[in-house]
């Protein structure tokens, strides 16, 4: 889903961006059990043990029958299909999403490079992880619909003769990829978890499942982040040693290895979504117009995340050689 809300945000015109948002997440979420059932809808939602009912109804509504205009169930599940078949190597199609897209999204606006786009993918036969970045390469829906296709949910997409999986098979995040772009400059970048990394310990299967979940979708985040602070703190202490030493070592091979040593600033800020109690293991299949609207309103609301990006937006240039990270 971050490749789909990049593509919709990078594909349109600022001020169309929220509406094309809007319009997507209202379209997927708008055909569940409770479509059409409005205040009755919300009246019965009281109470925890009530929401994770009507969750879990929701998604086993979205195993069953898919999503409108994102994701439909084939016919026959995939060890009746016909083996070598797209069919037989997954459970939904995903060429509505792929419509989808080519609706929603301006793919010219990528094309031109006017905002910096890029997705993750990893190559199901080399197992190598992949980024299509539209510095190099002319995106398409393709491109955003092969970064979203978790096996053996979906199946993968064909791009230049190769198939490409879920990036996030590889890595749940593109920290990487941000700050190690070229040139280096100093950035500003905003990391978004929707499983926290710290949880309770279970107290029975349903909890380990989405504890799980928790564990591997959020461990490389940390360790991703983790890495890059002791590597930063590398870089500015070699770009402090660079500087002392004398001018005819300066144009060695050894001292030009050093390149990458320098003082840019990397400001992190890490932003955990905070699971309630009533959300469990499904929620990143839960799609109920429900739950859309009641994390709508998290974002918004949220008092921590909206402080932490206030101060960073308003901070003056910082130009101390460390890592600040919130």
């Amino acid at each position: 889903m971050g490749a789909i809300n990049t593509a919709i945000i990078a594909g349109n015109a600022p001020d169309a961006r929220v509406d094309r948002l809007r319009e997507f997440w209202t379209q997927i979420t708008g055909d569940g059990p409770w479509a059409g059932a409005g205040d009755a809808c919300l009246n019965l939602a009281r109470g925890d043990a009530m929401r994770q009912l009507l969750n879990q109804m929701s998604a086993g509504f979205a195993i069953a029958s898919g999503t409108h205009g994102s994701f439909k169930p084939h016919i026959l599940p995939p060890w009746l299909q016909p083996t070598g078949t797209l069919e037989a190597t997954s459970f939904y199609d995903t060429s509505h999403l792929k419509r989808t897209l080519e609706r929603l999204v301006a793919f010219d606006r990528l094309i031109s490079g006017e905002v910096r786009f890029s997705v993750g993918a990893v190559n199901v036969r080399t197992g190598n992880f992949v980024y299509f970045d539209n510095t190099t390469r002319v995106i398409s829906a393709e491109h955003v619909v092969a970064s979203g296709a978790l096996p053996p949910g979906f199946p993968a997409v064909e791009i230049e003769g190769e198939q490409y999986w879920d990036g996030g098979l590889v890595s749940n995040t593109p920290l990487q990829w941000v700050v190690d772009t070229e040139p280096r400059r100093d950035t500003l970048a905003f990391q978004v978890d929707l499983w926290s990394a710290r949880g309770e310990f279970p107290r029975n299967i349903f909890d380990v499942m989405t504890r799980d979940k928790e564990i591997r979708y959020s461990s490389r985040t940390r360790a991703s982040t983790d890495q890059f602070k002791y590597v930063q703190k590398l870089r500015h202490a070699l770009a402090g040693l660079l500087k002392n030493i004398p001018e005819e070592l300066k144009n060695s091979p050894e001292a030009r290895l050093l390149e990458a040593a320098e003082h840019k600033v990397y400001n992190i800020v890490h932003l955990i979504y905070r699971a309630k109690n009533y959300e469990g293991h499904s929620k990143d299949y839960e799609f109920s117009l429900l739950s859309m609207q009641a994390h709508w309103h998290a974002g918004y609301h949220m008092p921590s995340a909206r402080c932490a990006i206030a101060r960073c937006l308003s901070a003056q240039p910082v130009t101390k050689a460390s890592l600040p990270s919130t």
